[in-house]
């Protein structure tokens, strides 16, 4: 194994216990995350998952298998960290057709290729060693005439996390996560109180409860890595993908761009 792909390890195995660490303390399903998830995946709509096969690449404490669930959906879901998949299990384990299981998106089951109507992935791409490869691969498991939608960082209105947290993130990913836990505490209090005295920054989390500003947080300094793309960017992974009916376009919380949502149909067999 060469030198980059040990690192290429060693990456994703902090980032696994990173976000292991980050869904078993915020691992609440608020009621304000079901729209947000909307968000995440416009423009596609909550009926527009009824009675589909669903696979949740990367699905945290899986609130977004459990929303799609709750519209109807069968869902698959699938982390690479463990803690993250023990928290997905708990939070979707009654009154939800979800089935979440350990995987790795560079070696999924054979037997989800061309499996799923929707393969949705929100918030994890721009982490992995190899972004665009991971999502060919999720590419794969769709069906023909199947939907993939994905959400990423985003350049625009992000200089902040570009400039300013990305350096502080090379000192802050080596504190251990239960200390950091607390070190970010601070931070969120700042936003909330921005919050409250209707301040201009920040006003995208003025609906959010307060966990969710401390989840950010946590999660902004505690992952390794991450990338940041514009729109040109995304809309090349899905036009070497041979995607069609593509919609690339930035979500806008607040008035402010919060990442770049991608959607795509795989090609109906001929």
């Amino acid at each position: 194994m060469g030198e980059r792909s040990k690192e290429a390890v060693r990456m994703t195995s902090r980032t696994a216990n990173s976000f292991g660490f980050e869904w078993s303390k915020f691992n609440d399903i608020f009621p304000e995350y079901e729209d947000n998830f909307l968000s995440y995946i416009s423009p596609l709509s909550k009926d527009f998952f009824r009675d589909k096969t669903v696979l949740d690449a990367g699905c945290g404490a899986g609130r977004h298998a459990y929303f799609a669930a709750k519209w109807g959906a069968d869902v698959t879901a699938f982390d690479y960290s463990v803690g993250a998949m023990r928290t997905a299990r708990r939070n979707t384990e009654v009154g939800t057709h979800v089935n979440v299981i350990w995987a790795n998106i560079y070696d999924m089951p054979t037997l989800w290729t061309g499996k799923f109507d929707i393969v949705m992935c929100i918030g994890v791409l721009h982490h992995l060693p190899d972004p665009e490869g991971g999502f060919r691969k999720l590419v794969e498991c769709l069906r023909p005439g199947g939907t993939i939608v994905v959400w990423v960082y985003g350049k625009k209105d992000n200089r902040m996390a570009m400039y300013l947290y990305d350096p502080i993130r090379k000192l802050t990913t080596r504190i251990p996560h239960p200390i950091l836990y607390w070190l970010v505490l601070p931070l969120a209090v700042v936003v909330e109180l921005a919050n409250r005295l209707r301040l201009p920054i920040f006003r995208y989390y003025r609906e959010f409860p307060f966990r969710t500003k401390w989840n950010d947080a946590f999660d902004v300094f505690s992952a390794p890595s991450a990338r940041y793309y514009d729109l040109n960017d995304i809309q090349g992974w899905f036009e070497r993908a041979r995607l069609e009916g593509i919609d690339v376009h930035h979500r806008i919380l607040g008035e402010v761009a919060k990442g770049v949502v991608g959607v795509g149909v795989k090609q109906q067999e001929v």
